[in-house]
């Protein structure tokens, strides 16, 4: 008792620090993830001639407001209307139960009208985009997720339509253009190569 009293006096003594702290150990710097490499999607594309006088005003734009854009092609303009999910191989049970359920919804047949354009949010995408003449894509969307659920898979509730034109640095605050109309004229089962630019159709319907 004696010793531990002399020990703890000692410790109070003026002019005596106490020990120093431990340095706190420095903190693991948290890894950037990667993306996985094959993104499944189901969009819905315009008939082939729409798709061409969209890309055409993807190209007024991009001048009009010096964007200086990589512009999406004709054949690559869609609306994603499921994403589902990342993976580091294709999924071949769940691309099955896509293909399966996507087949059971009848083909789109109707029209959708954009009338904003717009950089979408936290992105570099330039977009089309609009509410009131979306009320038919919205249907349909929400009837093939219907059939997705059936299937086992896991639809996204949330959808807010839009048709990427280009990929610019500049950020275009959301403003009114001339009405866009175009022919709903396919969906399809995508497996996007992520880093390749390569989108490949794994089911079209119509075929």
């Amino acid at each position: 008792m004696r010793d531990d009293r002399r020990m703890s006096e000692q410790l109070l003594l003026p002019g005596i620090d106490p020990p120093p702290r431990p340095l706190p150990r420095p903190r693991a710097k948290a890894r950037r993830k990667e993306p996985l490499p094959h993104t499944l999607f189901l969009a819905i594309f315009p008939n082939a001639r729409d798709a061409a006088s969209i890309a055409a005003l993807g190209a007024q734009l991009d001048e009009h407001h010096s964007l200086k854009a990589t512009l999406s092609e004709p054949h690559r303009l869609h609306v994603t209307l499921h994403d589902l999910g990342g993976y580091g191989t294709v999924p071949l049970k769940k691309v099955q139960a896509a293909l399966e359920a996507a087949a059971a919804v009848a083909p789109p047949a109707f029209d959708v009208v954009f009338d904003h354009a717009m950089t979408y949010a936290n992105s570099k995408a330039f977009v089309l985009c609009g509410e009131e003449g979306t009320g038919a894509l919205a249907d349909f969307r929400q009837r093939l997720g219907e059939a997705l659920a059936d299937a086992g898979l896991r639809p996204e509730r949330s959808f807010t339509p839009h048709m990427t034109l280009a990929y610019t640095r500049r950020k275009i605050e959301k403003h009114t253009i001339d009405p866009v109309r175009w022919t709903a004229g396919s969906f399809a089962l995508i497996d996007s190569r992520v880093g390749e630019g390569v989108h490949e159709v794994l089911g079209r319907w119509p075929a």
